[in-house]
């Protein structure tokens, strides 16, 4: 028989596990009343993204289009002729000293190179003989005038005298524009020449060499100084394209050197006449170079626009995704919401396509971004 103290330690312990199931039973019961949200299952061709996957994507807006490509062009940058000088000696002898070098900054007026030049030497030489004639004849006339005041000599001596000195002084006169030219006036020496810079601009070439000769008929520049600020873009025009291209005419620049840039000008010239290699027409226009960033020789390819009044829905072709056989894009509607949606597409020019169908301006389409969410939307996400 078992003791009436473990009979009731037992029954106590019983109980308190009694007790303790059936708080449980009701604890069950009462999260079992409240049901748990549905899960929210978009239709298919629909994805909802979360904000950390936004910053992976990118959205444009769907624009009218108001011009279109009339004629993609090869081209090429160089120097602008309206700021550029190819600079030669206009005297004869050999360089001393060569002052400047190619990539140098230089102000008008500064000296590139030093040349002991007889041809200044001699018109020095000639300065100091005529402004000595000059101050001969004008004594000579003075005396003259007195003579002929005091009935000493005839008119004719007078004028004569006066003819000599009026002969002399532009002799004087004549010389020292010479030496001015030759720029004389600051030279070091006699028949030290400096030649100095005709513009403002960045030595681009400089074919001088110390110790060279240099002659007044030389055809080869001894520097050529260009302000890079601005570069000429020349374009070959096919005989096919002429027809569309005129000046006025808006075009992009692109280059694989900035292939993240685009560079706007206007058609400044239209060649006349065709070349009678390429049969093509000189096409140029003026391009802003601000920090000369771009380079002259720079090869590229020139878009052309003209005004188009279609105002046909465009998109960058970086939205268009090739599914199967059609062509798709990604429209955002909602914050977060995007639609899978099928298009039809007219022409593109590479960086812009027309949709002629499933698009209207002003919604919004994914741009970078969009072959993933084309993935997850094929599978059903």
């Amino acid at each position: 028989m078992m003791p009436l103290s473990r009979v009731v330690t037992v029954s106590v312990m019983l109980v308190t596990a009694t007790l303790s199931a059936a708080v449980t039973g009701c604890s069950k019961g009462a999260a079992g009343d409240t049901p748990a949200p549905p899960a929210r299952h978009l239709p298919p061709g629909e994805v909802q993204l979360e904000p950390p996957e936004m910053t992976s994507i990118s959205v444009d807006t769907v624009r009218a289009r108001t011009q279109h490509v009339v004629a993609t062009l090869p081209a090429q940058l160089v120097l602008d002729e309206d700021h550029t000088v190819r600079v030669l000696s206009p005297v004869a002898g050999r360089i001393r000293t060569l002052d400047v070098k190619p990539g140098d900054i230089v102000v008008r007026g500064q000296a590139l190179a030093h040349v002991v030049s007889s041809d200044l030497a001699q018109a020095l030489s000639d300065k100091a003989k005529a402004d000595a004639a000059t101050g001969q004849s004008s004594a000579a006339l003075v005396r003259a005038e007195s003579l002929y005041a005091h009935n000493v000599i005839a008119v004719k001596d007078l004028e004569q005298a006066r003819a000599q000195a009026e002969s002399d002084r532009a002799e004087a006169e004549r010389a020292a524009q010479r030496v001015q030219q030759l720029g004389g006036a600051g030279a070091g020496g006699a028949g030290d020449f400096a030649l100095r810079a005709p513009i403002a601009g960045e030595i681009v070439d400089r074919q001088a060499n110390p110790g060279e000769e240099v002659s007044v008929d030389g055809t080869t520049p001894l520097f050529t100084i260009s302000n890079l600020q601005t570069l000429w873009l020349t374009a070959s025009a096919y005989q096919e394209n002429l027809a569309r291209v005129h000046r006025g005419q808006r075009l992009v620049f692109t280059t694989a050197a900035m292939p993240d840039h685009r560079y706007e000008a206007i058609v400044t010239y239209v060649g006349g006449a065709l070349d009678s290699t390429t049969r093509t027409a000189t096409v140029r226009a003026v391009l802003p170079n601000p920090g000369s960033a771009l380079r002259a020789q720079t090869f590229g390819d020139v878009r052309l626009y003209a005004p188009d009044s279609s105002h046909v829905p465009v998109v960058p072709v970086t939205a268009l995704v090739t599914s199967g056989d059609e062509t798709v894009v990604i429209v955002q509607t909602g914050p977060s919401h995007f639609v899978r949606r099928a298009v039809s597409v007219g022409d593109d020019d590479g960086e812009l396509a027309a949709i002629t169908d499933g698009l209207r301006a002003g919604e919004l389409v994914v741009t970078r971004g969009s072959i993933l969410l084309e993935g997850r939307l094929t599978q059903g996400s």
